[in-house]
């Protein structure tokens, strides 16, 4: 049987379409391919059409064979009036080669495909691809004195062609103490991936109590964060390297407030309240995509009260299922045998799944990674 040559344009826009675990193994096919996937190009297209899997990261010592575990799938799909979730095992990650055999202490930041994790023996970071393999390991002095948030500046004017990536991937950390209502004026560094130095940011402060951990929207990093007056959404810009303060949805009182991100599109809010008789979560989504010039707009995506469940005050995670107004967020029972409890909220029903977890680690959060080819 004879094929019809398609056109290169027709040929790269079926490949995009092919979740890149499935391209890795085709990139020795022919050397047309092999450059093709690591054209940036090519992989950022391929990145934006990639299915969502979800990681259930334990913050404990992992080996490699339990870092292997911790890929899961979950089913959101409602019937009418009531809905069934199921959450299972779906895929393994590639195999994490450590040259000093050390353990994984857990997830703290990722981005476009690329985990950012933490060793065990807490003196190294590694920024890891678990579709590629690829991996760099990065000294540090103590991670539990910091927080770290893995993101991208535009790297579109750099006329070097040797560069891997048109986007200059880059690590931000802060003092921990920046994350306390008596904060201060804090140290602000960076690592850049492209001349593998960390520097420090000399002239910017956002001044002001950070409240929640970074998360990645466009390779820019959000946080909730709060001064004397207001809450807010703080954004720092890895391009221009300056932060920015956006509109919260709402000043009312919360105990818990944690963002999560929609389909690389939007910025999705958790506002969580405890009081004597119930848990009342707010969960805000914004109206729009996220545009690099514009104010952030909110609307109310979904209220749940969970009753008299029992949930912890520690961080939440939560992913938002916007086409069918669900959500799911994770929390552990406090003494109970260290579970980690997945809860599911549709429309005014809510269901929860426990799920076995070792006694070892912090709490569970979800994770929402997308493989991906990105090179570094």
């Amino acid at each position: 049987m004879m094929f019809a040559y398609l056109p290169p344009d027709l040929e790269s826009e079926i490949l995009s379409r092919v979740p890149a675990t499935f391209l890795k193994e085709l990139q020795t096919t022919c050397k047309r391919w092999y450059a093709l996937f690591r054209d940036p190009i090519f992989v950022k297209k391929n990145l934006g059409k990639a299915a969502t899997h979800v990681i259930f990261n334990n913050l404990g010592d992992y080996s490699v064979t339990e870092m292997n575990t911790l890929v899961h799938s979950i089913n959101l799909r409602g019937i009418q009036n009531s809905f069934d979730p199921s959450i299972g095992v779906e895929r393994k990650l590639y195999e994490l080669k450590d040259p000093e055999h050390d353990k994984i202490l857990g997830i703290i930041s990722h981005c476009d495909g690329l985990l950012l994790c933490a060793t065990k023996d807490k003196t190294r970071l590694v920024v890891w691809n678990p579709c590629t393999g690829q991996t760099r390991w990065i000294q540090i002095k103590n991670v539990f004195k910091n927080s770290y948030v893995l993101g991208y500046g535009n790297n579109n004017n750099n006329n070097n062609n040797n560069n891997k990536s048109c986007d200059n991937y880059k690590i931000l950390t802060y003092d921990y103490f920046l994350r306390s209502p008596a904060y201060s004026l804090g140290k602000f560094k960076i690592y850049e991936f492209n001349s593998d130095s960390w520097r420090i940011l000399d002239d910017i402060s956002p001044v002001c109590f950070i409240r929640s951990n970074g998360v990645n929207l466009k390779g820019n990093a959000y946080f909730v964060a709060s001064d004397k007056e207001s809450k807010f959404i703080l954004k720092f810009d890895f391009t221009t390297e300056r932060f920015l303060r956006l509109s919260f949805p709402s000043q009312n009182d919360d105990q818990i407030a944690v963002l999560s991100v929609v389909r690389q599109e939007k910025l999705a809010l958790l506002q969580q309240r405890f009081d004597t008789y119930s848990i009342k979560m707010n969960i805000w989504v914004t109206k729009t995509k996220i545009d690099a010039d514009k104010d952030l707009s909110w609307s109310n995506f979904l209220v749940v009260d969970f009753g008299k469940v029992t949930l912890t005050s520690e961080p939440l995670s939560f992913l938002v299922d916007e086409e069918n107004k669900m959500v799911v967020c994770s929390s552990k029972i406090r003494h109970i045998e260290r579970k980690t409890i997945i809860y599911f909220a549709k429309e005014g029903i809510q269901v929860h799944q426990e799920i076995a977890q070792k006694p070892k680690g912090c709490c569970s959060f979800l994770v929402s990674y997308v493989p991906s080819l990105v090179q570094f």
